[in-house]
């Protein structure tokens, strides 16, 4: 029966310590406001930010070192992109399976349109192809994604 009378004697020492720290400045107002109106406090007087301080050290003092930890620091912003990297063997097999050939007539999409025209060149390592534009020649690089096979 004492050690639940002790935990419960520093709960509520624990408990008044945070009210007079967060509460502290406001209770001091209060009470000034009631001696100038001249009605008297109905209880002790407030602890004083230095005693709640004070009080505070003294708890952290009890905590032992290893058991404190640092809160983690808050990212702001996007997430940073995860680079996907495949295996050295995975990329041997795709370059080896290129979807386009140089020559192959294509259609690809641009904007809101979409084109034919000729593969020039292959760039497996980034995924994109070199065409050349049958309306005009102009050579523009497009992914594998939107070229498809004429």
């Amino acid at each position: 029966m004492t050690i639940q009378n002790d935990m419960m004697g520093a709960i509520r020492a624990v408990v008044a310590d945070e009210v007079a720290k967060t509460l502290g400045r406001q209770v001091e107002l209060l009470e000034q406001i009631a001696r100038y109106l001249g009605v008297a406090p109905s209880r002790a007087p407030a602890l004083k930010r230095a005693s709640a301080a004070a009080a505070l050290k003294r708890e952290v003092a009890k905590v032992p070192a290893a058991k404190v930890k640092s809160p983690a620091p808050k990212r702001r912003g996007r997430p940073r992109k995860v680079s996907a990297e495949v295996a050295p063997g995975a990329s041997s097999q795709e370059s080896a399976a290129s979807p386009f050939k140089a020559g192959q007539q294509v259609r690809y999409k641009q904007g809101r349109g979409s084109f034919t025209a000729q593969v020039t060149s292959i760039n497996e390592k980034a995924g994109t192809v070199t065409l050349a534009r049958d309306s005009d020649g102009k050579q523009v690089a497009r992914p594998f994604a939107k070229v498809e096979a004429a």
